[in-house]
């Protein structure tokens, strides 16, 4: 049953990926033109020159890199911040303003903002650490309130320590939310790093090789580069889901 299962969705990725590469040929040659949209042959073809490059993979690498830092600041900054709010009201009641005042604000006015502020190589970095941020606070701050009320209830009868509480119930209760959150704060920290490279241009980052590209009318290149950012954000993103599920199963075993 399991591998019917398997086979029934690998069978339903492909077909969902072939018909995906029809409608794009079919939209390449209505248009007529691969200055406008280039054709899946012209995008592999691109990116054979590409993976060929040595340049081309410290490029990759750069914004990885960036994306890596911006995540880790997010997750330890909204980690402390979400956690403070489900055990402080006041606190909870101080970060909504800020957290909604980012949602709310395009990431390119942050980016804009921060190149007055930073070097191009730190601007990235800061727009997806920004942005990430309310992600994980929200995430940490359900996921902590979502606790036993029998539970806490138990623990103060029992004369346990606030911090024991939170190490041993609070926490708990949080991680399911706290690793939905750092999922989606991975795949969005890639997004944002590519999107102020573009805007900053640093010497090294796949979002100067999208404007290079931009620039010089290579739409095949454009495409191709966004194939690589979207094909590595979500290998990274099964990489981490990956090793979730087995800190999970060995600590259910």
């Amino acid at each position: 049953m399991p591998r019917r299962s398997f086979s029934g969705t690998l069978a339903a990725s492909v077909f969902s990926c072939a018909v995906l590469l029809a409608v794009w040929q079919a939209a390449a040659a209505a248009a007529g033109s691969p200055l406008v949209l280039p054709s899946p042959l012209d995008t592999c073809r691109a990116l054979a020159v590409f993976v060929r490059e040595r340049s081309f993979w410290l490029h990759v690498g750069s914004t990885a890199l960036r994306s890596v830092c911006a995540f880790a600041f997010a997750v330890c900054a909204g980690f402390i911040a979400g956690l403070l709010s489900a055990l402080h009201p006041r606190v909870h009641t101080f970060m909504q303003f800020p957290l909604a005042l980012i949602r709310c604000t395009p990431v390119v006015s942050f980016i804009l903002a921060a190149i007055f502020w930073f070097g191009s190589s730190a601007v990235p970095v800061f727009a997806a650490f920004i942005m990430c941020l309310p992600v994980m606070t929200d995430a940490v701050y359900k996921g902590a309130c979502s606790s036993d009320v029998r539970l806490l209830e138990m623990a103060r009868v029992y004369g346990l320590s606030p911090a024991r509480i939170v190490r041993c119930i609070r926490v708990p209760s949080a991680l399911p939310y706290v690793l939905a959150g750092m999922l989606s704060c991975f795949g969005l920290s890639w997004k944002v790093c590519a999107a102020g490279e573009v805007l900053t241009l640093p010497k090294w980052g796949t979002g100067t090789l999208l404007q290079g590209a931009k620039v010089h009318l290579n739409t095949d290149q454009v495409f191709a580069v966004t194939l690589v950012i979207a094909a590595a954000s979500f290998t990274a993103e099964r990489l981490l889901w990956g090793v979730f599920s087995l800190w999970r199963a060995r600590r259910g075993s």
